[in-house]
């Protein structure tokens, strides 16, 4: 099978994040499994027209990302440019299909007709969640400034694009049954053409943790190694999570793995709390299964404040044998079960999360009982091979 894959960015480009390397991820099972992958995307900073990498072929085009709504008046823009270039390539070598990162392909969408392709889009959240979770996260004058730009780019998004590349898809992707049911609700595509994948990881990355050996890094097998992994922001919950351990009265690490804006003002957050002693900052680590076979971390804690479509920080978690203690909100539920791999608390409901999190480092055993449910079920659903015959699955099915 011959795909083209659309995204606004590669790993190649600066600052690229997980949605890059998932991408990434994907194009090179593909290519193991013997389909050929073009991958499209804006030039941006780079000095590369072409190049290939782990038998992925990448095109970058010259063109600018623009607004929505001046897309359609500018010459260079990614959705003239990006319709153009993939002409040349379609005609002189016909793909079978292209993948669609969010509404990345939306010129070869409205297309497609003509083009004679079928297109299958991947779904990573919904517009009425981004907007809420911006709403949700306002503290200050400019916060409100950045509300009304905010609102007509909802707008935008909701009425406009998010709607073109849904509706008009040949299938939908959705990475959690959460961002399923949203996308339904705001656009009303039929469910059937929407199917839920999971992203999927490589079990071998964790296997060489000891899952039987956690807690007591520091020689003290009384300790218990609390950690959180993610962007140091508000909206990720750094301050929550810092204002739930300054009430607990036990003898625990909370280990902060990640850097954001916000790392400053939590450090002194910390210092002001009295904790220097029990909260450790990482920085941004490169390989976390290698932070959890030093530390042995025996809970993660999930404070956000965001609504994510499917955060990949539970899935790796479940696969080291950890249980979660999160707020029950976006697909955060798709990962972890209440009571048996972790604790779901009621979105907002600090005093219920302290309480379950209280539980779980006085209780070892429950620990291992959950963070043995966790292992399994992501050895059951969340692996690389799954997610890769999901979509080869739903290809199949488009080009019936």
């Amino acid at each position: 099978m011959k795909i083209a894959v659309f995204i606004k960015a590669t790993t190649f480009h600066k600052g690229h994040g997980g949605l890059e390397i998932q991408n990434r991820t994907i194009c090179e099972e593909l290519v193991k499994r013997g389909h050929g992958v073009t991958v499209f995307s804006p030039k941006r900073e780079l000095d590369l027209k072409t190049t290939e990498e782990k038998g992925v072929s990448y095109v970058f085009v010259d063109a600018e990302y623009t607004k929505y709504l001046i897309s359609p008046f500018r010459k260079n823009s990614w959705n003239k440019k990006s319709l153009e270039v993939f002409k040349k390539y379609h005609k002189r070598n016909k793909f079978d299909l292209v993948l669609g990162q969010s509404a990345s392909a939306e010129s070869i969408i409205q297309n497609k007709n003509d083009l004679d392709i079928k297109v299958v889009s991947i779904a990573h959240g919904s517009a009425v969640s981004e907007y809420v979770t911006f709403f949700r996260n306002i503290n200050s004058v400019k916060d409100l400034f950045w509300l009304v730009r905010n609102t007509q780019y909802f707008l935008r998004q909701y009425f406009g694009r998010q709607r073109n590349f849904i509706l008009h898809s040949n299938k939908v992707i959705a990475v959690s049954n959460y961002v399923k049911n949203a996308l339904i609700e705001e656009t009303f595509i039929p469910e059937d053409r929407v199917d839920v994948v999971y992203n999927g990881i490589r079990p071998s990355d964790f296997n060489g943790l000891d899952l039987e050996k956690k807690g007591g890094i520091a020689g003290s097998n009384k300790r218990v190694n609390l950690y959180f992994l993610g962007r140091v922001e508000k909206s990720k919950g750094i301050f929550t999570i810092l204002d739930i351990v300054k009430k607990i009265d036990k003898t625990f690490a909370l280990h902060i793995v990640g850097d954001g804006s916000d790392l400053s003002k939590a450090k002194k957050k910390t210092e002001g709390f009295g904790l220097s002693d029990k909260v450790i900052f990482h920085g941004k680590l490169r390989d976390i299964s290698e932070f959890m076979e030093v530390y042995k971390p025996d809970i993660f804690v999930f404070p956000t404040k965001r609504i994510e479509g499917f955060p990949m920080v539970l899935v790796e978690s479940m696969f080291a044998g950890i249980p979660v203690v999160a707020f029950n909100m976006g697909g955060v539920s798709d990962a972890v079960e209440d009571t048996k791999t972790g604790y779901l608390i009621k979105d907002g409901d600090i005093k219920e999360f302290r309480k379950k999190l209280e539980i779980l480092m006085e209780n070892d055993s429950l620990r291992h009982e959950f963070g043995k449910n966790a292992r399994e079920k992501a050895l059951r659903l969340f692996t690389l091979d799954k997610m890769i015959d999901s979509y080869e699955q739903v290809f199949k099915e488009v080009l019936k």
